[in-house]
């Protein structure tokens, strides 16, 4: 079973919202779009992973399992990015020069 990366980044921005609505404004996309996001998901990891009520989500215990493991991963990109990006704007590592004997 593959996950795809979209549908646990809209999964995990509905899980921390509450709400498709909230998570929709919070990605810049429809609410729809969030709902169709994550009902491929559950339909890809073959369980609900929310209780759906009229004041929003409630994440079900799989989708607890779900959402733990898809915060560490994000967490851990975002720690891996900003590395990246310092790592751009200095330089590091071992320098090496060879020079030949003068006269």
């Amino acid at each position: 079973m593959a996950l795809d990366w979209d549908k646990l980044r809209v999964f995990h921005a509905a899980a921390e919202a509450g709400s498709f609505t909230h998570a929709a404004e919070t990605l810049h996309l429809s609410q729809s779009a969030i709902s169709r996001q994550v009902s491929a998901l559950e339909h890809d990891v073959g369980v609900p992973l929310f209780n759906r009520h009229a004041r929003g989500l409630v994440l079900t215990e799989q989708g607890e399992m779900l959402f733990r493991t898809a915060h560490d991963v994000l967490m851990k990109l975002e720690t891996i990015k900003s590395r990246l990006t310092e790592a751009k704007d200095r330089p590091s590592g071992v320098l090496r020069v060879t020079t030949t004997v003068g006269l």
